[in-house]
């Protein structure tokens, strides 16, 4: 317990940095976006691809992708009818769906994951399942809403798979499966680039909350609840009850169901010009949120 509960002091001692160094603009101009294109591009790539080198892919499709699909599915079901209820229209309902369990799995959760889990391949499903298949569909249905001519699911499946989280993911599942060797040449500076991923992201995130500002809805409200409260919670009643899961990897799947909305959602709603405000201030609130509601988890399903 002690061990995990240091690890948050560690994430949150790196975020202050980024946050001075946004500050006080020390990096100068456009040193956020930059970073961010960087973690983003290179480093979180990199540390996929390297963590899957010795990971067997049997342990990334096993009961947990099951749970992490469900659960997602189940609080954006939930999500898109209480909007719907209380009387948004479709396509803004879709963009709460996405951010009541859209979780930010990427830039924030590969270092949750290092100092809480001390397993980062555990995020790799949730990057799976939300780029190859969560994204996809939801985009195609918000395209279909929107009357685009243009829409229809390969073009958004395409799109998907220009994502490099995802491409690494699946170039690293595709070495493992066919164990194949990689020479010291391609994996020696793959690893050097994957060391910068998890202080990077957490720099560019503290950077990010400096002159943040938000709205705290009833929308808002209603899907932050949802996806910082409701989604691990389903996320630990599926595992425990429908797949028989305790200890290590019960806590995993709570952790990874009380992540944030990613920002991906925000940049879903600007595409389609809908519900941005929600996206935005989600995105802020459930970020911090998720942090107390981590420390919550920890406390009662950690290790020792």
């Amino acid at each position: 317990m002690i061990e995990v509960l240091t690890g948050f002091g560690v994430v949150v001692v790196v975020i202050a940095v980024g946050y001075l160094l946004g500050r006080t603009d020390a990096l100068g101009p456009g040193a956020r976006r930059a970073l961010a294109n960087l973690v983003y591009l290179v480093a979180t790539p990199a540390l996929l691809f390297d963590i899957l080198l010795d990971t067997d892919p049997r342990e990334i499709f096993s009961a947990n992708f099951l749970v992490i699909a469900f659960s997602a599915l189940i609080a954006g079901f939930a999500g898109f009818l209480l909007l719907r209820l209380r009387g948004s229209n479709a396509p803004d309902s879709l963009i709460g769906m996405l951010a009541s369990s859209y979780a930010n799995a990427g830039n924030l959760g590969v270092p949750l994951a290092v100092y809480i889990l001390d397993d980062a391949a555990a995020v790799i499903p949730v990057i799976l399942f939300q780029v190859a298949f969560y994204a996809p569909v939801t985009l195609t249905t918000l395209d279909i809403l929107h009357d685009s001519k243009q829409s229809n699911l390969l073009r958004n499946v395409v799109l998907a798979f220009r994502n490099p989280m995802l491409l690494a993911a699946l170039a690293g599942l595709l070495i493992g499966f066919l164990r194949i060797p990689v020479p010291v040449i391609l994996s020696q500076p793959v690893s050097l680039l994957a060391g910068a991923s998890v202080p990077l992201a957490l720099m560019v995130f503290g950077m990010s909350l400096v002159g943040s500002k938000v709205s705290l809805t009833g929308d808002v409200a209603l899907v932050v609840l949802l996806k910082n409260v409701a989604h691990p919670v389903i996320a630990g009643l599926l595992a425990f009850h429908a797949f028989g899961l305790s200890g290590p990897a019960l806590f995993t799947l709570v952790v990874l169901g009380a992540l944030p909305t990613a920002q991906n959602v925000l940049t879903y709603a600007l595409r389609f010009r809908t519900n941005e405000t929600l996206a935005r201030d989600t995105g802020v609130v459930s970020t911090l949120v998720s942090f107390p509601v981590l420390v919550v988890v920890t406390i009662l399903l950690g290790p020792g």
